[in-house]
């Protein structure tokens, strides 16, 4: 095919190869399900984080007053109860809805916000019907991948940042044990 091609000196038919509307639909129906999937994970391991990080401060609070009797009323114990408790709210902020801008929702595209109802207080199901019948529901939906790759990148920031204070928690516990272990040294 390729040497009927240079034959002929035409170029190939580039359109034969564009997705149909209904594949384009379905791409951007798999696009929507794949980021909701990505939203839900981020959600459900924030929450797994959580419990995890708070059942793991009893063997370190145990340790940390065993070597050092008075660590509960020092500093450095009052800045690590600080930083798991920042730690704790980072994770739940992950698991915390995100609030989308209206300018924000589509990237700048004109969508009629069917997919995602912003307001669904000033929508009755008799405007909502209506509004369906005009609607092109590939850039609907497109509007709609945007919207969720937009709540997917404030998810993921919010669980990084919530990693890397778990991170500082876990340095900072380790300097307690290092001081814990001249506390017992002088004590």
């Amino acid at each position: 095919m390729a040497q009927e091609i240079q034959n002929s000196g035409e170029p190939p038919d580039m359109c034969s190869d564009a997705p149909t509307k209904q594949e384009r639909l379905d791409f951007l129906k798999q696009a929507i399900a794949f980021t909701e999937w990505t939203i839900r994970s981020f959600d459900t391991k924030a929450q797994i984080s959580i419990a995890a990080f708070v059942l793991s401060i009893n063997p370190l609070w145990s340790i940390l007053s065993s070597a050092c009797p008075h660590a509960a009323s020092s500093i450095p114990v009052a800045v690590l109860l600080v930083l798991l408790l920042t730690s704790v709210l980072l994770f739940g902020y992950v698991i915390w809805p995100v609030k989308l801008a209206r300018p924000q929702l589509a990237g700048g595209w004109q969508n009629s916000g069917l997919f995602y109802v912003a307001d669904p207080e000033h929508l009755t199901a008799s405007m909502y019907s209506d509004q369906l019948n005009g609607l092109a529901i590939e850039a609907e939906l497109a509007a709609e991948t945007l919207k969720l790759a937009y709540i997917r990148d404030i998810k993921s920031r919010r669980f990084k940042n919530a990693l890397l204070s778990v991170v500082i928690f876990y340095a900072w516990v380790l300097a307690c044990f290092l001081l814990a272990r001249t506390c017992s040294a002088a004590g």
